[in-house]
């Protein structure tokens, strides 16, 4: 089977056909008056604490105030630092959060405050954004959480040896790098060479950095990293050697 990715643009929306053996098989549509907010890091400010539903109202910047749990709001902050916990035994930094008594929302937030979040589900009529500030990326090969210091492996990679590599991968660039954050490693990774893993790593620790850097130099509310574009969610997502070309309508 061949394939061919075609993507068009005309500045308002963009339109990517995938095609296979000359035939269309999927099509994709992004317009850019529509695009959404979700995965969107926010420097956001606590504009209400709501005891009596445990949660809070975080400026953000847009038309309406995002609503954020206190379930999904980090025990503390210092944890966007991270530590140096791997080992898949001890659980992530979320999972040993679970296992305490739950903290109440006036004793983790403040009105004023500043607080690192990220959209999770769209505004939606007088509704505003759901959000969470444990913050996750997705890439090729894994899934990036910067406010937890946890190597995790798909389930589908059940061979010991491979996962053994993979997590070895990813330990030895966290050392070279001194690279804070945790990271689930995805079933595409499996059988993927060094080089496939560590690309992934460094564009997250490019991003992570350029995010702190961001977030350090703003006033909230202010966006501090965008989700991607359909186009490259695609390349990440899709993109293998099945495919024969790439086509640009410019």
């Amino acid at each position: 089977m061949t394939k061919e990715m075609i993507i068009s643009s005309n500045g308002h929306e963009t339109v990517v056909a995938i095609l296979e053996d000359d035939l269309v098989a999927e099509i994709f549509v992004e317009r850019e008056r529509q695009r959404g907010v979700v995965g969107n890091v926010y420097k956001g400010r606590v504009s209400k604490v709501l005891p009596g539903m445990q949660s809070s109202f975080i400026d953000l910047g847009l038309e309406r105030d995002g609503f954020l749990y206190v379930a999904d709001v980090l025990a503390s902050l210092d944890a966007l630092d991270g530590g140096d916990d791997d080992d898949p035994a001890k659980g992530s930094g979320r999972d040993r959060d679970r296992d305490k008594p739950q903290p109440k929302i006036e004793d983790l937030l403040k009105e004023g405050q500043e607080i690192l979040v990220q959209v999770v589900k769209e505004p939606l009529g007088t509704k505003g954004a759901r959000l969470t500030s444990h913050v996750t990326m997705a890439g090729r090969f894994m899934v990036f959480m910067p406010t937890v210091d946890h190597i995790g492996i798909s389930r589908k990679i059940d061979a010991r040896d491979e996962r053994s590599r993979l997590r070895g991968i990813v330990r030895e660039f966290r050392d070279a790098h001194n690279f804070t954050g945790g990271v689930i490693i995805r079933t595409a990774a499996a059988g993927r060479p060094k080089e496939d893993i560590v690309a992934d790593l460094e564009a997250f620790h490019k991003i992570w950095l350029e995010m702190r850097e961001r977030n350090a130099a703003s006033r909230a509310p202010a966006v501090v990293y965008r989700e991607q574009s359909l186009v490259i969610k695609l390349l990440r997502d899709m993109l293998t050697e099945d495919y024969q070309a790439i086509r640009l309508d410019r």
